[in-house]
């Protein structure tokens, strides 16, 4: 991996930023796709970052202000080995509250969310097609992407379980959406299958592997106030216990954030099979039991768990694989 260039979309956000860091540490050399100069500087004046003291040749920035044009990332990818692709819209409190205003709700749902994730999945793998010297894209999906809207609004269920091979149909054109938070869960359904669909029409030479993370928790370092923090799936954890929300109810399905920097990183590795996808959630179908980890906060409210049962027994079977690996090549 020594000298490998790693193209990473997203490097400004929660995720991106850890797995950033996380192919730093790997030995890979990295180029960010930011929106602006200002990104740039966030990302280096981090404590990770200026622990590793990278030079120029080891990270470098390219700005990408808007990913839905078309050609967005032609340039920024090339004479890159890997794309690991973080970057789509994720639902913030104060987009919400403006987002879920007025008679055009659903279509600024769509335009906020669906457009951008799709556009963005479909650019970047255009781009490393032409750019010819991408091996492998790894891309950041949700498992709100294998299971269905429909499911979760009922309550979920122990009785069903979901796996990295689980699919749900793109909703129509037109679809009227009830919350932002369910126009975030289509947009990574349409990604994902708008994406498998143009692997199967353009059958490119590199392989794909789709990440499907629950809710991703844990400490963001370009976070610099308590709002800061409630970016993301952060708020969905912080809120009830740290800031009085609402009682909520959330999918019982969670994740670090480091352990998805991981498991992006380690799908470079090529012993991890292609062509498939591999879920991201603590304790398998058993799921977190969120009550349990407030000791320390002022609790007040209660999350209520919606239970969602995801099979994480390939992607176990894959980190054993490539840890024993690891072993064997450290002699």
């Amino acid at each position: 991996m020594s000298g490998e260039l790693v193209f990473i979309t997203g490097g400004s956000g929660h995720v991106g930023f850890r797995v950033l860091v996380r192919a730093l540490e790997a030995g890979y050399r990295v180029r960010a796709a930011v929106r602006s100069p200002d990104k740039a500087q966030q990302i280096l004046a981090t404590p990770s970052i200026q622990a590793l003291k990278p030079d120029d040749d080891r990270l470098s920035f390219v700005q990408v202000p808007d990913l839905t044009v078309e050609g967005a990332y032609d340039q920024a990818i090339q004479g890159a080995h890997y794309a690991i692709h973080v970057a789509s819209p994720i639902p913030q409190q104060t987009q919400l509250n403006n987002l879920e205003q007025g008679t055009a709700n659903s279509a600024r749902l769509v335009e906020h969310f669906i457009g951008p994730a799709v556009c963005g999945t479909l650019g970047l793998l255009t781009a490393a097609l032409k750019a010819g010297t991408v091996r492998r894209v790894v891309i950041t999906s949700s498992g709100a992407a294998i299971v269905p809207w429909s499911f979760v609004i009922s309550g979920g269920g122990a009785d069903r379980v979901f796996d990295a091979n689980s699919r749900v149909p793109t909703l129509p054109a037109g679809h009227e959406y009830s919350s932002a938070f369910e126009a975030y869960a289509a947009s990574k359904v349409a990604a994902l299958n708008e994406a498998e669909q143009w692997l199967a029409t353009t059958r490119p030479s590199f392989d794909v592997v789709h990440l499907f993370p629950g809710f991703v928790i844990g400490r963001d370092e370009l976070a610099s106030t308590p709002a800061d923090l409630m970016r993301g799936s952060n708020q969905e954890v912080l809120g009830p216990v740290a800031y009085g929300a609402k009682d909520r109810c959330t999918p019982n399905s969670a994740v670090h954030v480091d352990d998805v920097a991981d498991a992006h990183v380690r799908c470079l590795d090529p012993t991890v099979p292609g062509i498939q996808g591999f879920i991201l959630s603590l304790e398998g179908v058993h799921g977190t039991e969120w009550q349990n980890k407030f000791g320390l906060l002022p609790n007040n409210r209660q999350i209520q768990l919606i239970p969602i049962s995801l099979d994480t027994r390939t992607t176990e079977n894959v980190v054993d694989i490539v840890s024993y690996y690891l072993q064997l090549a450290a002699g």
